[in-house]
């Protein structure tokens, strides 16, 4: 069945109207029509089943019949702070970040960035990608972005494990039992030419525990889905999960 983003303003009681790109891609992309069912979710763990009624370019209207929650509650929330990096590569990882169950992508600035865009299109840009890939992986609670920020900025303080992959270390594996003490967890990746010894020594500062991913050198985009991977499984986040019955 197909899912679409429902905004909080399109619900009112049981009936809801979608307008601008969602209702563009219902009617004209995918040729939807009126009696057909549809899933809609609310970004807030609420997916609701629905009946089309009126289905233009421009608006579509529908009624809903059934509602379910698919919130999962998440021990150790992983925030990906990612520093920037060249050409679409940032996009892929919106993409597959939020495929991945990560909770926050904190995008940064340091010392050896080449990403130099319009930060405000960029942003929408991300929005737009999140979402997409929400509706792809089923996905109900979208990922948070952040603003673009130095890493400098980065507020160690907010949370419980704190980690960052590092090409030049050369001993320690990503080898964390998060489960044993869940909490909120931190990933600093690095850009395409690595991170400067002083922002390393900023993180470490703030008790960043540095660790390796294997001998060979990743790109920037492997290494940040390569950890975030590593890490959700580690976490628990990538075990199944129950449906909750709406009341």
């Amino acid at each position: 069945m197909r899912r679409f983003f429902l905004p909080p303003h399109a619900l009112a009681g049981n009936r809801l109207t979608l307008t601008g790109s969602e209702a563009h891609h219902l009617a004209t992309v995918l040729r939807l029509t009126p009696g057909q069912t549809v899933e809609l979710f609310d970004g807030q763990g609420a997916v609701h089943t629905a009946l089309l009624q009126v289905v233009d370019h421009d608006r579509v209207m529908a009624e809903i019949t059934a509602t379910r929650l698919e919130a999962a509650t998440v021990g150790s929330p992983l925030t990906l702070a990612q520093c920037m990096l060249k050409g679409k590569k940032m996009d892929v990882l919106v993409q597959k970040a939020t495929e991945l169950g990560v909770q926050t992508f904190a995008p940064l600035m340091s010392r050896y960035c080449e990403n130099h865009g319009d930060r405000n299109r960029q942003q929408e840009r991300w929005q737009r990608i999140m979402l997409e890939a929400c509706k792809q992986c089923r996905r109900t609670t979208p990922m948070r972005i952040l603003p673009v920020m130095p890493l400098a900025r980065l507020d160690a303080a907010l949370y419980l494990h704190r980690l960052v992959a590092w090409e030049e270390e050369r001993k320690a594996p990503l080898s964390v039992d998060f489960t044993g003490r869940p909490g909120p967890i931190c990933l600093v990746v690095g850009p395409e030419g690595g991170l400067h010894a002083d922002e390393l020594q900023v993180l470490q500062q703030g008790q960043f525990t540095a660790f390796s991913l294997g001998p060979l050198i990743l790109r920037g985009e492997t290494a940040a889905l390569a950890a975030a991977a590593i890490v959700q499984f580690l976490a628990g986040t990538l075990q199944p999960t129950q449906t909750e019955a709406a009341s």
